[in-house]
């Protein structure tokens, strides 16, 4: 019988690991700006270098090197793009490199399973340079799952000391974090030090009140893209996207809102615009929401449909068919028994609301034998209310002898110093001349918008003298445009006596019969051009031009 030695051929051993991949991919993060030293991000990537260098490694890249809180992992931008660059590469690395492992993830057992799942899906290790701990080894693993843990504990530790202070300071009315566009924050926490302060204030910016100027244009009923673009001729750039969410945010009403408080503070700051303005464009934006109504195509024979406002409970009246007669009405859905027919027939008790709205625009109609003076009028309000137009081409013009020195000074370093290569010279100067034509554009546009003010006086005159007649020979779209120019914020209706009342109506339609009755009321004087009603108006943003009739 043979030894059993001999048997050993047949015996399976654990083979030693070898690693072939060499290359790792670092990860950095502090979770603020006010972060201890320790932690910093240039502390912690020289720390990875270096691992990387003494170990034979090759560090392929670093990434996060931001402020990045570690409560969530893939609300972190940085922490998922690190995950999807790994997922993305063919040649994927060995390892991920942290300093620390609290610099990770501190989501506990989630973060663990994060671990687990790049170990066994993208066969990806973690290693802690710190500690030179890698999940490669099984006994280090644990150690790294055990620390996942313990990071988890510590920040909910320093949540529990650190959230009744938080309240604290937000019952006060003060505010955490990073302020909206358009203000500006001083105080103990804050990133410049020139802006260091023993209590917080917030003050309103220079763009922040050219910013104040984007509500009023949204109660116009002007759109994101034309403000946006409105906003960039005075000098300041945001994107329609980016206005739609600063329209939502009650901070700009000096209201403040948080996960901590139970329920809204009156904040310690300036608001932007007051309360009833900003609940006058969140109705604009997303009015269903609100317990308004959609204003949608209605039938042409109810075009005045949720524009009418019952003046009995402030609902908008809503329109209905009776399909065997084939009539329309108007209909209060709060007040019992207001009802009202659209249209007027022989069998009708009374006027049709359609007939008694179109006389309304008639009684504001512009009288031909006041146009020439009531057109120098509005010429004269034209030029008043575009006076931000003239503002803004000046910004423009003195921007772009700004822009035209820079790039003769940059010329002139590069043909007379040697300190300026001919690839810093070509991308400065592409950069300077791609400035200088925009602007051009943007003057060109302003001095297009100001001198086309003869068309847009002759349009906006043909329209208060024949607005009635739009109306009626309109489409359903263009009745509903009329109406949102005539009365922006809708029309009430006295539903009893069928009567409106039009203090809400567009100032240059108010300033009509205003105008008309002071010249009917002078007997031995003619109106003349020296007459100025348009200080009557506080500066209206009228588009009678842009109607599309």
């Amino acid at each position: 019988m043979k030894k059993l030695d001999s048997f050993k051929v047949f015996q399976k051993t654990e083979k030693e690991e070898i690693i072939v991949n060499k290359v790792l991919i670092g990860y950095s993060r502090i979770s603020s700006k006010q972060q201890e030293s320790n932690y910093s991000i240039a502390d912690q990537e020289k720390s990875l270098r270096e691992y990387a260098l003494q170990n034979n490694y090759e560090m392929r890249e670093i990434i996060g090197g931001v402020s990045e809180s570690a409560k969530g992992d893939f609300t972190r931008k940085e922490f998922k793009r690190l995950f999807d660059t790994i997922k993305q590469r063919k040649n994927r690395p060995f390892a991920v490199a942290v300093k620390f492992i609290s610099r990770f993830s501190r989501s506990g057992g989630k973060a663990i399973g994060l671990v687990v799942q790049m170990i066994e899906e993208l066969n990806v290790h973690l290693i802690e340079t710190s500690s030179g701990l890698c999940t490669v080894n099984p006994k280090e693993r644990m150690e790294i799952y055990k620390k996942l843990l313990e990071a988890d504990e510590e920040n909910a530790q320093r949540l529990e000391k650190t959230i009744p202070g938080l309240k604290s300071f937000l019952e006060d009315g003060n505010h955490l974090g990073i302020v909206p566009f358009g203000y500006i924050k001083y105080g103990r926490r804050v990133t410049d030090f020139n802006r260091l302060a023993e209590t917080q204030r917030i003050e309103i910016t220079q763009q922040g009140r050219v910013f104040k100027l984007a509500w009023q244009w949204k109660l116009q009923g002007e759109g994101n893209v034309a403000i946006s673009k409105r906003l960039a001729d005075l000098g300041v750039d945001l994107s329609h996207k980016r206005l739609s969410v600063l329209f939502r945010n009650p901070f700009y009403c000096g209201v403040l809102v948080h996960r901590f408080l139970k329920e809204p503070k009156e904040g310690n700051w300036e608001p932007l615009v007051s309360t009833e303005v900003f609940w006058k464009v969140q109705a604009l934006l997303a009015p269903q929401a609100l317990g308004t109504y959609q204003i949608s195509n209605s039938n042409d024979s109810r075009p005045l449909a949720r524009h009418l406002i019952c003046s009995q409970c402030d609902n908008l009246l809503t329109g209905y068919e009776v399909k065997k007669k084939r009539k329309h009405y108007y209909k209060c859905n709060v007040c019992s028994g207001v009802s009202l027919n659209a249209e007027t027939s022989p069998k009708s008790p009374q006027k049709g609301i359609n007939d008694t709205y179109r006389e309304l625009l008639e009684s504001v109609e512009l009288d031909s034998k006041y146009t020439e003076v009531f057109k120098y009028q509005l010429l004269k309000l034209f030029r008043y209310q575009n006076a931000e137009h003239e503002m803004a081409l000046t910004e423009q013009k003195t921007k772009l002898g700004e822009l035209v020195t820079n790039k003769n000074s940059l010329e002139k370093k590069y043909l007379f110093s040697s300190n300026i290569s001919s690839d810093v010279y070509e991308r400065h100067s592409s950069q300077l001349e791609w400035e200088i034509n925009a602007t051009h554009q943007k003057i060109a546009d302003l001095e297009n918008k100001l001198s086309n003010h003869d068309v847009f006086i002759d349009k906006a005159m043909n329209v208060c003298e024949n607005i009635s007649n739009y109306w009626v020979c309109g489409t359903s779209e263009n009745k509903q445009r009329i109406q949102k120019m005539l009365f922006p914020e809708g029309l009430y209706i006295v539903p009893e006596k069928r009567t409106y009342l039009t203090q809400n109506m567009n100032q240059i339609f108010q300033l009509i019969p205003l105008f008309t009755g002071v010249s009917e009321g002078r007997k031995t004087k003619k109106v003349a051009t020296a007459d100025d009603f348009s200080l009557l108006v506080a500066r209206p943003r009228v588009e009678l031009g842009t109607l599309g009739l």
